[in-house]
């Protein structure tokens, strides 16, 4: 009895054997060899935790893979020293079997660029990457961990200014803690101590400096254009004038969930810290996320001693030293406006602000 039984094992082996290479040859030779010519292209993406035979079985479902079954025992068969790793991940449809077990073992997941352009709040940074599926909508605004930049930010509530603007390459696993760590060691890099001490000469703690870039990079559209606008709000701030900056109403209002594209006189007045034509100083803090530009600008200003500017029809502003001159460059910038779509107020014509202000 004994023989019979090795007879059946030894039998049960060789037809396990046999079965083995079978599907091995069945996946290397019948399925496995993509078409000739451009093949159209599906991502995936495996949470973490996800089954392998639901691995195989959304593989199979996409056209990657011709039988989910036969490849999961592919799989266990030959491969399971290759443990499978979550992620998004893109293939062609087909895919040669070991192929997709190589790309899914070796974590080689989706890569994303996000583009952050300068000026953009902490807010509109964070919708970026949520939008895009990385992080979460919640995840982000949670991070208001000012300890994240030690020596920087104190008296600061949250990190707007301090997420800097550059192009970063995410993954959709890549957490909004590691973008924010990122980011801040972008802006660490990019504010150098000789910019602090910069700073520092100035009179302005390094949230104020920042503070300053972040109004200058809103109301620069013509990067040439920083310095010069710096040194205005310089030569305002020491001579006791009131910045009565536009942006800083527009992120007074937004704050608030208030804004809605377009500031009108009535929003002059809006109940605000941050609003400075009505408070005098800096506003409490960034009023968004300066690039490097705008940060050398806030440190470096222009020596000049305009104290007034506005736009002109060339996305440029006009400099004047004088009231009287302002009041002439705002009547030569109206002039030049074009005619059609009617545009808000400039701030000038309010009563709130006699001595005439530097934004337009």
């Amino acid at each position: 009895m004994s023989a019979v039984r090795r007879f059946l094992r030894l039998f049960l082996l060789l037809g396990l054997l046999v079965v083995a290479a079978g599907l091995y040859l069945y996946y290397r030779l019948e399925h496995l060899t993509p078409p000739p010519g451009l093949l159209p292209e599906v991502t995936i993406l495996f949470p973490p935790g996800t089954p392998t035979s639901a691995i195989f079985q959304r593989l199979a479902r996409e056209g990657v893979l011709p039988d989910a079954r036969l490849a999961e025992i592919y799989y266990r068969l030959h491969r399971s020293a290759t443990p499978l790793q979550a992620g998004e991940y893109r293939f062609t449809r087909p895919m040669p079997i070991d192929e997709v077990i190589n790309r899914i073992g070796r974590g080689d997941v989706v890569r994303h660029v996000v583009v952050v352009p300068e000026g953009l709040t902490a807010a509109e940074t964070f919708e970026l990457f949520w939008k895009r599926g990385i992080g979460g909508p919640e995840a982000f605004p949670a991070l208001s961990d000012t300890e994240l930049l030690p020596g920087l930010t104190q008296g600061v509530s949250d990190l707007e200014g301090f997420l800097f603007p550059e192009t970063y390459v995410v993954t959709r696993s890549t957490s909004a803690r590691q973008i924010v760590d990122r980011m801040l060691a972008e802006f660490r890099k990019n504010f150098t101590p000789e910019m602090r001490r910069s700073a520092q000469e100035l009179g302005f703690t390094p949230r104020q400096a920042v503070t300053l870039a972040s109004i200058v990079e809103k109301e620069s559209a013509l990067k040439h254009e920083g310095p010069l606008i710096a040194g205005v709000y310089l030569n305002r701030l020491r001579r006791g004038m009131r910045l009565q900056a536009d942006p800083t109403v527009a992120y007074a209002m937004k704050r608030d969930g208030k804004w809605e594209g377009t500031i009108y006189r009535s929003d002059y007045g809006y109940e605000s810290p941050y609003n400075t034509y009505l408070s005098s100083g800096l506003p409490p803090g960034p009023i968004c996320n300066p690039g490097q530009g705008a940060l050398r600008a806030a440190v470096s200003p222009a020596r000049t001693d305009y104290l007034y500017f506005v736009a002109d029809n060339k996305g440029g502003h006009t400099f004047s030293r004088t009231f009287e001159e302002h009041q002439s460059a705002i009547a030569a910038a109206r002039r030049n406006r074009a005619e059609g779509e009617p545009t808000p107020p400039l701030p000038e014509e309010l009563p709130s602000a006699p001595e005439g202000p530097p934004g337009n």
